[in-house]
């Protein structure tokens, strides 16, 4: 009996992490789809995930007076990052020769210094829309900030 408990635990672990794989995969298979769209439709997307954020979370109509500056926070953000995104291709197709490492170090920290004031606004922009929701609706919530806290631009996210 424990033998095929230990097996029947095995298994759904390896079936687990290969269906998580496989999410992962398609993710970076999304993203660098997104890297080559221009950036009114990043924009488009990015409002259509919000879109789906909102109908997830079944607001009332109370809540609904919160929602406003989370959305606006997250279209402003996305806009920026896809214009960014524009730039940077721009700018890497016009390069010849060889990558300046420090340059591209520079701007790696410039765009992190990016994402940490976006992070903020957007973190700001939530709390009075987080701060009026139920407990179920802050677990969705919080699933929705945490997976746009760990990307780099949380546009790309589908």
């Amino acid at each position: 009996m424990r033998n095929s408990l230990s097996f029947v635990t095995a298994a759904a672990l390896i079936a687990g992490a290969a269906l998580t794989g496989s999410a992962l995969a398609q993710d970076r298979q999304d993203r660098s789809r997104h890297t080559e769209l221009p950036a009114n439709q990043v924009s488009d997307q990015a409002d259509a995930r919000s879109a789906r954020i909102r109908a997830d979370l079944r607001l009332t109509p109370e809540q609904e007076n919160n929602w406003a500056g989370f959305e606006g926070a997250m279209r402003d953000i996305s806009k920026k990052q896809a214009e960014r995104d524009v730039s940077l291709r721009a700018d890497r197709a016009k390069q010849k020769g060889p990558v300046d490492v420090i340059e591209q170090m520079r701007r790696g920290a410039d765009s992190m210094s990016e994402h940490a004031v976006e992070q903020k606004q957007l973190a700001d922009a939530a709390q009075p829309l987080f701060a009026s929701l139920n407990d179920q609706q802050k677990r969705r919530f919080t699933e929705v900030l945490v997976r746009i806290g760990n990307e780099p631009d949380f546009n790309r996210a589908k």
